[in-house]
């Protein structure tokens, strides 16, 4: 159901996975990809160390609707399924494997809102990961995802970087910016490239360290019934303690319980649906 790529430089080294598209309409890494592939193709990309799997686009129905998902989130059941009865369930028996197989995963992600800032997760610390990410070049970190879902218990939470950790793996989510923006592009590329010379893959200068500021996440909020948010929200905008963030038709009122960001903000979620999530500064 899904196409991947396998490439081999027959000298020892790492095993990368990277994956593009876990939800369909998130393009920019997909796009990434397909130019990695035909450098590749053209030996401008040549691979010296390690083994290198790539897939494109995780989830093919929804990529070729231009639609987040098909019956469910495939980054909220990135888990083995005996019994698949949805479409994103069997595309996970599909993937599942493939984490398991590579030492470290890099999971190519965008957001929906024009001007978003890029960020990397960093759900699961370890050398790999953190390796990976100080070649980024992204300027925010954001810990704390796998507390704040095991922490609340609204939601199951099986992501690519669960699924990754649960097979004793290296895994790092980044979200590149805008999915339809050709910047966001350039970072999905660039986090390839930077990948593969962080771990000695290829044969290149090392990107230049960027400071990063690191937030550590939480709580989500679940849209529990019709209401907006009280300001068109984007991803990192500050907010400060006690200032109202959304408010429900029936006048309930939700604010900041500390200065801190709003993250990942969804102007147009539906009840049941994550809605935003908040973070502070990490000391």
């Amino acid at each position: 159901m899904i196409e991947k790529f396998g490439f081999d430089s027959g000298v020892a080294g790492k095993k990368l996975l990277i994956l593009a598209a876990i939800h369909g309409n998130e393009t920019a890494g997909t796009n990434a990809l397909k130019r990695l592939l035909k450098e590749i193709s053209g030996k401008q990309v040549v691979l010296t160390s390690g083994k290198l799997v790539v897939v494109p686009v995780c989830n093919p129905a929804g990529y070729e609707r231009d639609v987040r998902q098909i019956d469910e989130n495939l980054n909220r059941v990135m888990t083995f399924h005996s019994q698949p009865n949805t479409y994103e369930q069997r595309l996970a028996n599909e993937i599942c494997p493939l984490i398991e197989a590579c030492d470290v995963m890099l999971d190519l992600h965008s957001t929906h809102c024009e001007g978003d800032v890029p960020f990397a997760f960093c759900d699961y610390p370890d050398e790999n990961n953190l390796k990976l990410i100080d070649g980024l070049a992204v300027d925010y970190v954001l810990e704390g995802w796998p507390d704040i879902y095991d922490g609340q218990g609204e939601i199951e939470d099986y992501s690519t970087e669960r699924c990754a950790h649960t097979f004793g793996k290296s895994g790092t989510t980044v979200e590149c910016g805008y999915h339809k923006s050709a910047e966001a592009v350039e970072l999905a590329y660039s986090a390839i490239i930077s990948t593969l010379v962080q771990f000695g893959m290829i044969t290149a200068n090392k990107p230049e360290k960027r400071q990063k500021t690191h937030i550590l996440m939480k709580n989500y909020v679940v849209k529990k019934r019709t209401g907006k948010l009280c300001k068109n929200y984007k991803h990192l905008d500050t907010v400060i303690k006690g200032e109202e963030i959304a408010r429900y038709d029936d006048g309930e009122v939700l604010a900041a319980s500390a200065d801190g960001y709003i993250l990942l903000p969804n102007l147009n979620a539906e009840v049941g649906a994550e809605w935003y999530y908040f973070g502070v500064a990490k000391l």
